[in-house]
């Protein structure tokens, strides 16, 4: 786009008085193409200012896209919250952490009812081993559950659970009968102590995991979060501001050179008064 395009060419006479029926508007954006023809640095000034505003006008709709999806986003977050229980509160990874920590802590009860099957060192960890993996995965499976209403299934693995605390609890009083020497009372005692430990370690597992955030809302809150951290609006900002300046060193030169060129057939206030419109004509064309 030459310059001749976006002001229009002199009058015939090589001036530029106003013509008749001429608006200022338009008087003024083609009497300001004498000072960009006759400029570099007024022409630079108008391709950076432009080149500038284009940018920002741009990153501008960007963030606004954004800024609705950022609403769609919180909008998804609070319609999942109302599909969900309203206890479930505990951050997904944290719950999930805390819930594999007991399955951990549980390692010594379930390595002292592993000893009740009289294996050597290896195999009694390797079934210590299991015996945590499995009680961490009761703890998974009802949560799962409970959380898809399985009810038979949830029953099912609750009666299997009690029945394995029973055995252990019998295994380990067996174990400390007949290995410990102790009497039946004191090895009941602490059988019962033993086994009371995995089944709290597992029911407060059970109840950690049940009261996660769903992964429903998980997701939403994540996409959410990401939504917020493209950081659109900041991009946008700064680049307004760049263009702000740009348009500001533009209005000075146009300004300076207003001041030394009388308008013809133009108040001069009205002339100056236009410039700034003019500008921002001449900016988005």
């Amino acid at each position: 786009m030459t310059l001749d395009t976006v002001t229009g060419p002199q009058d015939p006479d090589g001036t530029l008085g106003v013509r008749s029926g001429e608006a200022p508007l338009a008087y003024t954006i083609r009497a300001m193409g004498e000072l960009f023809s006759g400029s570099s640095l007024a022409h630079e000034q108008l391709q950076d200012a432009r080149h500038d505003q284009a940018g920002a006008d741009r990153l501008a709709l960007v963030a606004a896209r954004a800024a609705g999806d950022a609403a769609d986003a919180r909008a998804r977050v609070t319609a999942a919250r109302h599909k969900v229980d309203p206890h479930a509160e505990i951050g997904r990874g944290m719950g999930t952490g805390m819930a594999i920590t007991l399955a951990a802590l549980d390692a010594l009860p379930a390595y002292w009812t592993a000893e009740a099957f009289g294996f050597d060192q290896i195999s009694t960890l390797i079934l210590t081993v299991l015996l945590c993996a499995a009680l961490g995965g009761a703890m998974w499976l009802l949560d799962l559950f409970a959380a898809r209403q399985h009810r038979t299934s949830f029953r099912l693995l609750a009666g299997l659970l009690c029945g394995g605390f029973g055995a252990m609890f019998l295994l380990r009083m067996d174990y400390l009968e007949v290995t410990g020497g102790w009497g039946p009372l004191a090895a009941a005692l602490q059988a019962l102590a033993l086994t009371a430990v995995s089944a709290a370690l597992v029911a407060v597992g059970y109840v950690l995991l049940s009261n996660r955030v769903p992964k429903p809302v998980a997701d939403a809150e994540r996409q959410a979060r990401a939504t917020i951290r493209a950081g659109a609006a900041g991009v946008a900002a700064a680049a307004s501001a760049k263009a702000a300046k740009s348009r500001a060193a533009l209005q000075d030169t146009v300004v300076t050179w207003a001041v030394s060129h009388q308008p013809c057939g133009l108040e001069h206030d009205e002339f100056f008064a236009a410039l700034s419109e003019a500008i921002d004509v001449l900016l988005r064309r």
